[in-house]
């Protein structure tokens, strides 16, 4: 008994409102039908109204894809209550005699129909729309008129319904009076209409944000031309010489990217793209889609686009509290169709406390998912949404705020330095641990004597530079001033030295020899060249002391002189020689 009531009272209210003139709009030169309906309401009853009901043809609710409602242009919020049913709430209530002008938008998607369903490649393409002559309301209607723009003067037909006509690309019905609630007259019309009839059957769009700085947008398109089907088998060859002779063909189309966009890339499965062109403008860039075939009707192409945009332009913050503001989907194509659209939200690892900010139309948020990137540890928070029959109405922005600790910045460069300093201490273990099961002793052998070898270089440098070195520089001064205390003192100095490196010399020698039999014949070269050259720096010593008696001519001196440098220079290169032989 209540709900007959409420029933009741709610026919009541609706019968209060009048539409007291509509004129309707019906924009029908793309593949989109956009309807625009200008009405003027009336409130005729005693009781105070506030919303106003928009309701769709039955026939139609299925191609329904947006509806919008405004006042003085200011757009109202708009509430779904049933299929087909949308209430709008008013700026200001309406009493007795209140009056206002309202402006109601809907569009429909695949609500032309191809007719013929299938042509030749040169044919033009003719499509029906099946629709209503009066403005389908709840309210009964005191004047109304409606006009259907066709965008084409080529009309095959039209359903007559006194008074209509049609005019170059119009077709009019109307003006009809006193109309009654959801009156219902079906009109067909049928007419010429070659704008791209391209469809995104699934659309994949992909949003992972960083905090660093760039948030990355993917798209993956499966798209398809649900014009007229290709009757006859394409003609390449026709297709070249005369394109403009395939009026229904999808050649190329554009689609618009944020003008902050960067690092842009179009490709399919195949690889890139390198027909596509960028445009960048001061408020936007343009990407030049051009597939690798042109797609005729029942055709398809897959493909994808990428960019980077700047984080500040769709990311803030306040401490911890992040806000992140993007399009739901964006402009794809003029007069853009989606049937199904999936958006994947990848935000940093860390980010909790979700809370969603919807634009005016229907989104359903999925199961959320988790996805491991490189140096994640617990994977990052996947959100997940989808929307169904979507156009250009559409490109509106989501909002999603979540919690993120800017502390959680450092973990993937602490997980880098970590990585390293683990992979830095293994392979110093690794390399100073002795992995072998039994001792080499050939090895350790050869190792012991390449240490000898080495000692040896640096005795032999010793007595190069502490003894030969010195011998001449002590005959030198012993040239220039002939003084016997000196002279005796560094020959006594110098001998000492010569004589603890030879017996170092010689007791390396001998291990050398022990430890390798096969490099005797080398340490002996190397003991005879050692002991030449002991010779030559003695008989320096004897021109020195002869120089000091004055027991030897100018002349002689400087001729001896020479003959022993040169000789204990050979003597030294012939010793560096055996020691690099061992």
């Amino acid at each position: 008994m209540r709900l007959w009531v409420l029933a009741a009272l709610v026919a009541i209210a609706t019968t209060q409102l009048v539409n007291k003139n509509v004129n309707r709009d019906v924009d029908l030169t793309t593949q989109i039908a956009k309807v625009k309906a200008e009405v003027e309401v009336e409130n005729s009853g005693a009781s105070v109204v506030d919303t106003y009901e928009v309701v769709v043809d039955p026939s139609a609710v299925k191609h329904l894809s947006f509806v919008s409602v405004s006042e003085h242009g200011n757009e109202l919020p708009v509430r779904k209550t049933s299929d087909g049913v949308y209430e709008a709430t008013l700026s200001s209530s309406l009493s007795n005699g209140g009056k206002t002008s309202l402006v109601v938008i809907t569009t429909f998607t695949h609500s032309l129909e191809p007719y013929p369903r299938a042509i030749n490649q040169p044919d033009n393409q003719l499509v029906r729309f099946h629709s209503n002559a009066y403005y389908y309301s709840v309210y009964s209607t005191v004047e109304q008129f409606s006009k259907f723009n066709l965008g084409s003067s080529k009309i095959e037909s039209f359903t007559p319904r006194s008074p209509s006509n049609k005019e170059s690309q119009t077709v009019k019905y109307g003006p009809y009076s006193n109309i009654p609630a959801k009156t219902s007259a079906k009109v067909t019309i049928h007419f010429e209409n070659n704008s791209p009839f391209l469809t995104v059957t699934n659309l994949k769009r992909i949003v992972e944000v960083s905090h660093w700085g760039n948030i990355a947008v993917e798209e993956h398109y499966q798209l398809s031309h649900t014009g007229a089907k290709l009757k006859s088998q394409f003609s390449r060859l026709d297709f070249q010489r005369n394109p403009i002779g395939a009026p229904t063909a999808v050649k190329s189309f554009r689609t618009v990217l944020p003008a902050s966009s960067k690092n842009v890339y179009y490709r399919d499965d195949i690889g890139n793209i390198s027909t596509s062109n960028l445009r960048e403008t001061d408020d936007a860039n343009e990407l030049e889609i051009r597939p690798r075939f042109p797609l005729f009707g029942g055709w398809q192409t897959k493909y994808y686009i990428g960019y980077s945009v700047p984080s500040y332009e769709m990311l803030s913050h306040s401490g911890q509290n992040y806000k992140l503001e993007f399009p739901f989907v964006d402009h794809s194509y003029d007069n853009l169709v989606i049937d199904d659209a999936e958006v994947r939200v990848i935000l940093p690892e860390g980010a909790s406390g979700f809370e969603i900010v919807y634009p005016n139309y229907e989104i359903t948020r999925e199961a959320d998912d988790k996805i491991k990137t490189y140096l994640d540890t617990f994977g990052r928070p996947v959100l997940v949404f989808s929307a169904t029959n979507l156009e250009e109405n559409h490109i509106k922005n989501i909002e999603i705020y979540y919690k993120f600790n800017p502390i959680m910045l450092l973990q993937e460069p602490l997980l880098v330095v970590i990585a390293f300093m683990v992979i830095f201490t293994t392979v110093i273990i690794i390399v100073r641990l002795d992995f072998s099961i039994s001792v080499d002793e050939n090895k350790e052998a050869r190792q012991r004597v390449a240490y000898l070898v080495e000692e040896l270089f640096n005795t032999s440098a010793k007595i190069k530079s502490g003894v030969s070195d010195e011998t001449i520089e002590l005959l030198a001064s012993v040239k220039a001033k002939k003084d016997s205390k000196h002279f005796k003192n560094a020959k006594k100095e110098i001998d000492a030295l010569y004589k603890t490196l030879t017996d170092e010399a010689a007791a390396v020698t001998k291990k050398i020899a022990s430890l390798s039999p096969s490099l005797s014949d080398r340490v002996a070269d190397f003991s005879r060249r050692e002991a030449e050259r002991k010779t030559l720096l003695t008989s320096i010593s004897t021109l020195a002391e002869k120089v000091l008696g004055d027991k030897i001519s100018k002349s002689t001196l400087n001729e001896q002189e020479n003959n022993l440098l040169t000789k204990l220079h050979a003597a030294q290169t012939a010793i560096e020689d055996s020691l690099a032989a061992l």
